[in-house]
């Protein structure tokens, strides 16, 4: 095969990654802005005057995920089916979330602090603690339950339902972010592999002519 033939095939294996960048690329690259968007509206978020607030009064910044105010939710919710009081729900809840790092920990100092003054305080100060959006609801609720418009049980599945639902919307949140992640990183591997493996023969083929060609020049 004569050099100009190896070029004209490595510029047509050019041109046939190029249409495909430039049919495919549109696509990808706006699924790949979107992603950059939502990234950067949540460091927007980092930076909100509740934020700056918090840190300029210096307060302690505890965190606590989404898991776990599930599980200590669900617990609650165990707990008061067996006919237990919101008291001795919250007993229990601590009796089980000890050792759980800083939520348990606080949840423990809580419940020695202010269980008996008011369980309901308990959930209160616990949200103050993590700014929690459902532990703040979960306090709401229960003070409602406390005044007699539900039940403690229907406040603490109110908040079951809506924490797991959250958490089912961030696991599909992630699904739908995984191609975009890894769609980048597949077409650079592919496109190199390709690449590679159709034009290392050409190319070895032009420099072996290139060789021989050089030889019965200097024979």
């Amino acid at each position: 095969m004569d050099p100009l033939r190896l070029l004209a095939l490595l510029g047509l294996m050019v041109l046939v990654v190029v249409l495909i960048i430039m049919i495919f690329g549109p696509a990808l690259w706006s699924r790949v802005w979107l992603f950059q968007r939502r990234r950067r509206l949540a460091a927007i978020q980092r930076y909100s005057p509740r934020v700056w607030w918090r840190r300029a009064r210096k307060k302690p910044a505890f965190e606590v995920d989404l898991p776990t105010v599930r599980d200590f939710v669900l617990t609650l919710q165990l707990s008061l089916s067996l006919a237990e009081t919101l008291a001795g729900a919250l007993t229990q809840a601590a009796k089980q979330f000890g050792k759980r790092g800083a939520f348990g920990q606080r949840l423990v100092t809580r419940v020695r602090s202010q269980l008996q003054v008011e369980p309901e305080a308990v959930i209160r100060a616990l949200a103050e603690d993590f700014q929690s959006e459902h532990l703040t609801e979960l306090a709401e609720r229960l003070d409602m339950a406390h005044e007699g418009g539900l039940s403690y049980s229907e406040a603490v599945n109110l908040t079951l339902d809506d924490v797991e639902e959250e958490i089912r919307i961030n696991v599909e949140k992630e699904i739908e972010r995984a191609p975009v992640v890894l769609t980048i990183p597949m077409i650079i591997g592919v496109f190199f592999a390709s690449l590679a493996l159709l034009g290392f023969p050409l190319i070895m083929t032009m420099f072996g002519q290139v060789a021989a060609v050089g030889t019965s020049g200097g024979g």
